[in-house]
Formats: C-alpha cells, structure tokens, sequence
C-alpha cells in the first residue's frame, strides 16, 4: 500500500512539473502499473501501462526497448483476464518494433519469442509453440554468449519445449531438452543441487513416466527413486 502510495505520488509530481507527454512521466505511469499488475489489479495495470506505452512511442519511438517492456507487461496483464488473443497481439507488436530496431537474430528477440510461444500455448495450438519456441531456441544458439541472464533465458526456453514434448507423449524429447536446461544451469552456471530440484524432480518424473510405460509400478515411488539417482 506504500509502495503505490509513493508511486501515486510521483506520478502527480511528475504530471504538474514536466505535463502530461514527457518520458518522465511514462516513467511514473510504467512504474504504477506494475506495482497494479503484481498485486492482481490487472484493469488498472492495463490502464497505467497503455498510458505510459502511448507517452514512449511519442517521445521514444516505436523500436525503443521501453516500449517493447511495457508491451509485454500489458500482454501479461490480458494473460491474467484470459483475453489470450490480445495478449498476443501485444507481443507480436513488441517484437516487431523490436525485430526492426535490432535484426531478427537478437537475442533480445529470442526472449519475445519465448513470451509469444507461451501465449500461442494458452491458445491451445501447441505445434505453434513448439515451433516458435524453436525459433527462439535457434536465435539463441546462434547468438551463444556466456552472459548469465541470456543463459538463464537458453535454460528456461529448453525447459518450455520439454514440456511441450511432454505434453504431447514424447517423453524422451522431452528429457534430452531437460538435460540440456539442466547442463547450462549445472555445469556453466554452477547452480547448486538446492536451486536444481525443479529440473531433477522434472527428469525424475518423465523417467518414470516412461519407465511405466514398460511395467508397472507406483508412480511416485519410482518417481523419488531416480530423484536419488540424478
């Protein structure tokens, strides 16, 4: 309640001294409308963030990277009401003007694609996300640098196509993408085994999944017996 207190605040200082258009004041507005999209008041984020969108196209112009952020905030916000087709929309946008700024093979690119994949997901049509998330997965592979972050984005988008592969039956896809997440986060990362008990317990799962598709057994037990293998 403070911290949207303070932001209400800004946003008036703002408004009475640079007017209703300058960049300072998208700012403000950007700012509000995540403090409302965090704490699930989506309609008003959606409002705070068109506001601030309309002021960084004028005053930054279409390819400017805070245009292409409140984009994707304002699809996460129509994500949250379930208008799935505009949230879509709202990320090809993005990545169009960003697609213009910074060439198709961007890394930056790889990481909207990631969102739209997710949103085409929502929709209901996996083999679109699957493809894009490939899409997002190639540009990433081209552009391999040891940032980090960006690893983290190569690690998250394996993860995403494992699921869409496990979605769809094919378990050992699925693991070889999981394998390749959890090398990146294992072995160039240096996660330790705590941070990595999302994706082993994920392996752990599709391993027996495919086990029983052999013979029988308990799911969950087998499931724990390769956790203590991994």
């Amino acid at each position: 309640a403070i911290k949207k207190r303070d932001a209400i605040s800004g946003l008036n200082r703002a408004l009475q001294r640079y007017g209703s258009r300058h960049p300072v004041v998208g700012e403000a507005h950007y700012r509000l409308g995540l403090i409302h999209l965090f704490t699930g008041n989506y309609i008003e984020a959606m409002v705070q963030l068109e506001d601030a969108l309309q002021i960084y196209m004028v005053a930054l112009g279409n390819g400017h990277q805070d245009v292409s952020s409140t984009l994707v905030y304002i699809a996460f916000a129509q994500l949250a009401l379930y208008r799935f087709d505009d949230a879509r929309s709202s990320i090809l946008r993005a990545s169009r003007y960003r697609t213009n700024t910074l060439g198709p093979g961007h890394p930056e690119i790889a990481s909207l694609l990631n969102n739209l994949a997710f949103v085409s997901f929502k929709l209901g049509d996996v083999q679109e996300a699957d493809s894009i998330f490939q899409d997002a997965l190639d540009i990433q592979r081209d552009a391999f640098v040891t940032e980090m972050n960006f690893l983290k984005t190569v690690s998250t988008v394996l993860c995403n196509i494992a699921y869409l592969h496990a979605k769809n039956g094919m378990f050992s896809k699925a693991l070889v993408e999981l394998e390749g997440s959890l090398e990146i986060r294992q072995d160039i990362l240096c996660e330790d085994a705590t941070a990595l008990t999302d994706i082993h317990e994920n392996m752990a799962h599709l391993m027996a999944i495919s086990h029983l598709q052999k013979t029988a057994g308990d799911l969950d037990a087998i499931t724990d017996e390769y956790i203590l293998m991994l």
